[in-house]
């Protein structure tokens, strides 16, 4: 065996054999100590996941119900008298049931109108009588709450004639409308039945640790994990007979595990044999020996293995090595890694006579140095060493760099995935046009096309004169046999070859100007940094434009964002701002719409359609594009979003205050408190009830609490003074006088007219 090979091998089985035995040996003795107690509190955490998972797909089905319930759609066609005629109406009610009836576990949904006589459900839309039977509209009827679940044990219903169900649903969601009122006898009913095997598939599958139930508020069961058998009567006899939310207790070998549920008060019970418990203990020495055994042999296996597949590469090096030839019988006989490393000085040595191979494929070569040279990564002694190679030296007296790129593609026959394509065809076209002797090299670089030049020219201002007309000659061809509009950047002439890199970062300036000049333009760097020297001057700040548009945005007030975003720019040009000055403003302001859309729960990316916005921003060249771009893909689904986010918010605010006065009224309640308990101002929401109801909050309050004194005057003999201390007046004088501007007559007069006690 190879020496390494060998060491590697026992170093692998030492690290493995020492940890595992000894992690086998305490393994066993806490293992055995503690198992006991871990059934029982295993049985605890199964039981609360359980239960965890049961209520989380009542409570999902719950609050779509609700939901769907406090939907405008809903709210607005619940009490009417609907008929077939009424198609879409009945159709969108539907569309709603067949939502909820999409979530998980539920099984059938019915929407019910007991006073209209109709029903919605996935038959279609029926007559409500006969759905349910006497007995069942009696149950619902008893119950206090107007939401609430039924369990029971599903078995057949004897439900006689007349009623159209079957089967008793197991487990049932009964919503009585209407909610905010309690009613004995409902107007409407919303009725989710969920699936029983649906809802058994999320008890624990596991019945190691014992078989799970779930027992309803009348400790019967009605839920167990599959093939649990029946829990024993004097189980749950003892389970009717506790009191506590959770407990632990032993019967007849069985350990009992149990927690009752605030949420619904069903209980949840975990049942294991004690002699299934103890026997485990009994099994952990062998099965902890023979596991450490196991290990031992597989980590073995994978040691010999692993140790032959990292040797696998010095033993194909050592062979290749061998197969060259050349080496003493000493070096053989020497560790492998001595021996390579003997072989590969022999080898470095001969490192002269591959670079005699450079010959080969010389134009990608030069290319790649071109490349490296407009990169800046070429030095100047390393472009000495290699400018012969390439041809490079002595080629003229003065270079220049052209920087070509495509203005749009919008409105031609290309798409932007031709876009690489075209740079290709017009590098070629390049290669082509200018001559041999005036082209140094062409490549494609960060969708630019880029040509090294040189003229024999002296004067500068020939020399510009040269390079222009070069760039219109490639201009007017690319525009002929293309038609593509294409802008040119021209560097300042130079003479050392290591200042391609500084003459390229001027030609993508120049072209930079397209912000300010628009398309198809010709661009000399020496023209535009003499403008923009004597034009530009310090920005002040930009903030509160930048605050007006915000502002804008956030009241969904369009035209007026786009009146302010027209002046921000137009305010950013005057102040002749360079090109990526520019874009760092603009994506500021890009920025703060991000951080109102975030604000408000939603996504700008998806919101706008696209991967990223900020890409599709940095496609833009110029203040046309960028404007138009600002309001036709940003700002429209962003005001979108914003507008529908502040109506929800206007309307929900709008029903917590209801909702406030009608629990409320016969206390002290005002707009102040209103405004304490939901952390908003109080000239706010004024000013959102009186949108959303129609009415101030004083006038909707008053007509409630005169509709309750209507109430207490037809059906009960309170005195006035009574109704009124009631109603939170401070003197009956007050709440005569209101009740007579409201009704035009006195409280006692309207008790005469329409008692019901006479």
């Amino acid at each position: 065996m190879p020496k390494y090979l060998y060491r590697l091998l026992v170093f692998t089985l030492l690290l493995v054999a020492i940890p595992v035995a000894s992690i086998g040996t305490i393994s066993y003795f806490i293992a055995s100590r503690d198992i006991e107690n871990q059934v029982v509190k295993g049985n605890e955490q199964i039981l609360l996941q359980n239960q965890m998972r049961l209520e989380q797909v009542l409570k999902s089905v719950e609050l779509a119900a609700v939901q769907y319930l406090n939907s405008t759609l809903v709210i607005d066609s619940i009490y009417d008298k609907l008929s077939n005629e009424d198609f879409q109406t009945i159709t969108d009610l539907s569309r709603g049931l067949y939502n909820l009836q999409a979530l998980t576990g539920v099984s059938e949904t019915y929407l019910l109108n007991l006073e209209q006589d109709w029903m919605i459900s996935n038959r279609g839309f029926t007559s409500a009588a006969g759905f349910l039977i006497d007995d069942e509209l009696a149950e619902y009827s008893q119950q206090s709450r107007n939401l609430f679940w039924l369990a029971a044990v599903p078995a057949a219903a004897a439900g006689g004639a007349g009623s159209e169900a079957s089967d008793v649903q197991a487990i049932r969601l009964v919503v009585k409308l209407p909610i905010v009122a309690p009613s004995a006898e409902p107007r409407a009913l919303l009725i989710v039945d969920m699936s029983h095997s649906e809802l058994e598939s999320y008890l624990a599958q596991d019945t190691q640790l014992g078989s799970i139930y779930v027992l309803n508020d009348g400790r019967t069961p009605f839920l167990a994990n599959p093939d649990a058998p029946p829990i024993a009567p004097a189980v749950i006899d003892r389970l009717r007979g506790t009191k506590t939310g959770n407990g632990f207790f032993e019967h007849d070998e069985l350990a009992v595990t149990y927690k009752v549920a605030p949420y619904n008060n069903w209980t949840y019970v975990s049942v294991v044999s004690i002699d299934g418990i103890t026997q485990e203990s009994k099994k952990i020495a062998l099965i902890t020996l023979n596991a450490c055994l196991v290990i031992i042999v597989l980590f073995a296996a994978a040691a010999w293995y692993g140790s032959r597949r990292m040797y696998t590469p010095i033993r194909k090096l050592f062979a290749t090595l061998e197969k060259l030839g050349g080496e003493s019988a000493d070096m053989k006989k020497k560790d492998e890694f001595a021996y390579l490393e003997d072989r590969f000085n022999n080898l470095f040595s001969t490192r002269n006579q591959l670079q005699q191979q450079q010959y080969v494929q010389l134009a990608q070569m030069k290319e790649f140095f071109l490349l490296k040279l407009f990169l800046g990564q070429i030095t100047e002694s390393e472009f000495l060493f290699k400018s012969e190679t390439y041809g490079l030296a002595q080629r003229g007296t003065a270079l220049g760099v052209l920087a070509l790129q495509i203005d749009t593609l919008q409105n031609t026959r290309y798409s932007e995935g031709d876009r690489e394509l075209l740079l290709f065809a017009i590098n070629n076209m390049v290669s082509e046009l200018v001559p041999a002797d005036r082209l140094l090299g062409a490549l494609l670089l960060n969708q630019s096309q880029v040509s090294l030049l040189t003229s024999e020219e002296q004067d500068p201002d020939q020399l510009r004169t040269c390079f222009y007309q070069t760039a219109e000659h490639i201009k007017s061809k690319v525009q002929e046999l293309l038609q593509l509009h294409i802008s040119v950047g021209i560097s300042r002439a130079f003479h050392r070859y290591t200042d391609a890199s500084a003459a390229y970062a001027e030609a993508l300036e120049a072209l930079k100007q397209r912000i300010r000049l628009g398309h198809d333009i010709i661009v000399n760097y020496d023209d535009i940094e003499s403008t923009l020297g004597a034009k530009y001057n310090a920005i002040q700040s930009l903030s509160p434009m930048e605050d007006y548009f915000v502002n804008a945005l956030k009241a969904g007030d369009g035209p007026a964002a786009a009146e302010h975003l027209d002046q921000y720019i137009a305010a950013l040009l005057e102040r002749g701002v360079k090109f990526n000055d520019f874009q760092i403003l603009i994506l500021q302001l890009i920025t703060r719409v991000y951080q109102q859309v975030q604000q408000q729960g939603g996504a700008l990316d998806s919101l706008a359609g696209s991967n990223s916005v900020v890409s599709q921003f940095m496609k833009c060249s110029t203040v046309e594009e960028i404007s138009a771009w600002f309001k036709g893909e940003l700002l429209p689904p962003a005001l979108t979003f914003l507008k529908g986010q502040v109506e929800t918010q206007y309307l929900n605010t709008a029903h917590q205050m209801v909702q406030m006065i009608h629990e409320q009224y016969d206390q002290d309640i005002s707009l102040e408190s209103c405004a304490d308990q939901l952390k908003f101002h109080p000239v706010y929401l004024s000013r959102v009830f009186k949108r959303e109801m129609g009415v101030t909050f004083i006038e909707y309050l008053t007509a409630y609490r005169m509709s309750m004194a209507k109430n207490m005057l037809e059906g009960t003999n309170l005195k006035i003074t009574e109704i009124a201390e009631r109603l939170n007046y401070n003197s009956s004088t007050g709440f005569i006088r209101t009740f007579r501007k409201l009704t035009g007559m006195t409280p006692g007069q309207y008790r005469e007219a329409n008692s019901k006690l006479k």
